[in-house]
């Protein structure tokens, strides 16, 4: 595959990428306006948008299609061979690391979703996060002197409910008895699962985040997920 940059107006850029069909060619548009989109129509492409500010999809509408990032990009949808990274509906990430004491969220874990997440201040990982898409991710997670559990989040902004800031809300694959506020909760990320999407009703939304649970559990079985349970950093204090 081969890559070239090509300057389409003055005050936008756009990545065409060469996939290697005669007269096809895909643009990826890295801009954070509407005229990389505009550019790439007029030249008779099919684009896909990749807005790079939150809750501005709405703006692509000439596009043919608009993602949360490249994560989600399918090439099948496009007549071409799929990315061969996915694995049982996962894509392997590089671990990423988050860690501090389980704060309290919005209150609707529990008695709104019936799903007890453990939420944890973004206020000392917002350069983290601003690297990483909004979307539902997996790994393991170490609370403080009660063991290392699977754990499904959901980082972003919640679109169902609106939220106005960025959360990260895990959720332990656990059953637990007790509340555990206060108490040092650490989380090795390692893949990816789906992008962060609106829902038409609460129900859809919680039998989404049942199904996330469930490819979670499975991935993690796998060799390449299970090895990072004994990441020394879900043991440290």
């Amino acid at each position: 595959m081969f890559s070239y940059e090509i300057n389409l107006m003055a005050e936008d850029y756009c990545y065409v990428d060469s996939l290697g069909r005669q007269n096809y060619s895909f643009l990826t548009c890295k801009d954070d306006g509407l005229p990389g989109v505009t550019a790439g129509k007029a030249a008779e492409m099919e684009v896909v948008a990749v807005p790079s500010l939150p809750k501005q999809s709405h703006l692509f509408t000439a596009a043919d299609e608009v993602i949360n990032s490249l994560l989600d990009l399918q090439l099948e949808k496009w007549g071409l061979p799929p990315f061969a990274d996915w694995v049982e509906r996962t894509l392997p990430v590089d671990p990423w690391y988050i860690g501090g004491p389980v704060i309290k969220g919005f209150g609707r874990g529990s008695k709104v979703l019936g799903i007890p997440t453990a939420n944890l201040s973004t206020k000392d990982y917002s350069d983290l996060l601003a690297e990483h898409p909004a979307g539902v991710y997996f790994g393991w997670a170490g609370l403080s002197g009660r063991g290392i559990f699977k754990m499904v989040m959901s980082i972003g902004w919640n679109p169902y409910f609106n939220n106005k800031e960025k959360t990260i809300e895990p959720w332990l694959l656990h059953e637990f008895t007790e509340d555990f506020y206060g108490e040092e909760l650490k989380l090795v990320i390692v893949g990816y699962i789906r992008p962060e999407v609106n829902f038409p009703t609460l129900e859809s939304l919680i039998a989404k985040i049942h199904e996330d649970r469930r490819v979670a559990e499975s991935a993690l079985e796998l060799p390449m997920y299970s090895s990072h349970k004994d990441d020394s950093y879900l043991r440290s204090s």
